[in-house]
Formats: structure tokens, sequence, C-alpha cells
């Protein structure tokens, strides 16, 4: 979901797990990818509005694709609002026995992980749960001040 402390946390979660140092390595390309897929989909699809046509997106799955690998996807489509890519791994699931229940899981996680993700943005911003929305009023003693004093205040 773009977040640092979301990353720390799910790392020392994963290690706790007693995932190996290349399974977070494996894990941590398998998302990133994900969102490289998504950033380039959106690439495309503005450009086409301004009448360029982008670049082919890749989307078949690669044959080292795994039950592991395509739940980290799906999470990782989720957390970053990807459709397509979300799509496309969904019904790559059945190719792994992923159940619904598997699905329910990691979305429910990767719910969780993007909600956390925007609650630090929101902070940094100076908005807290209560805010409909941001003023300049509102930000301008949020993250500038902190920023000033040297301390983020998002974590």
């Amino acid at each position: 979901a773009g977040c640092k402390p979301c990353t720390d946390y799910d790392v020392k979660a994963a290690r706790k797990a007693k995932a190996t140092d290349d399974d977070i390595r494996q894990a941590i390309a398998d998302a990133t990818e994900v969102c490289g897929y998504a950033q380039a989909i959106m690439t495309a699809h503005g450009l086409a509005h301004l009448g360029i046509a982008g670049e082919p997106v890749e989307t078949g799955t690669s044959p080292e694709t795994t039950r592991t690998t395509e739940l980290v996807a799906i999470g990782a489509a989720f957390a970053v609002n990807c459709t397509a890519s979300l799509e496309r791994h969904l019904t790559g699931a059945g190719r792994f026995a992923i159940t619904a229940e598997d699905v329910d899981s990691i979305v429910k996680l990767a719910r969780f992980i993007k909600g956390k993700a925007a609650s630090h943005v929101d902070k940094l911003v100076g908005l807290d749960e209560t805010d409909e929305e941001a003023t300049p009023e509102k930000t301008q003693g949020g993250f500038l001040k902190r920023a000033m004093s040297g301390v983020c205040g998002c974590c």
C-alpha cells in the first residue's frame, strides 16, 4: 500500500511467523511487481485520454507463480486499488486451490493495511478520523510544523 510503517510491521510479523529472508524477499518482489503493473496500466490509461498509445502492459502469469505469490498479488492488487490486476489474480487463484475463504482472509488483511496506510497519510497532513476534509488551516498545523521540527508524526 506504499506505507513504510506498514511494511515495517509486516516484515516483523513475517519474521515472527517464521518466514525466511527468501520468503520475505519474494513477497516484497511479488507485491512491488503488482504495484508496477498497476502503475503501467494507469499510465497507459491516462495517456490514452490524450490520444497517446502507451506501451502494451504484460498480463501473463509467470510460470514461477506459486500459491503464496498469487495470495500476495491478490492482497497487493486490492491494497493499491488495481482492478485489472485483482481480476487477473482472482482468475488465477483456481490454479492454486485458493478458496473463497483464503481470498476473504487476504482481502481483510489488505483492507486493514490499506486503512492503516491511509491513517498514516492523514496524520502526516494533520487530519484525524473525525475530520471530514482537509483545509489549509488544518494541514498547516500538521505536516509543516512537524517537518520543521524534524518529526513526521505518522508513526
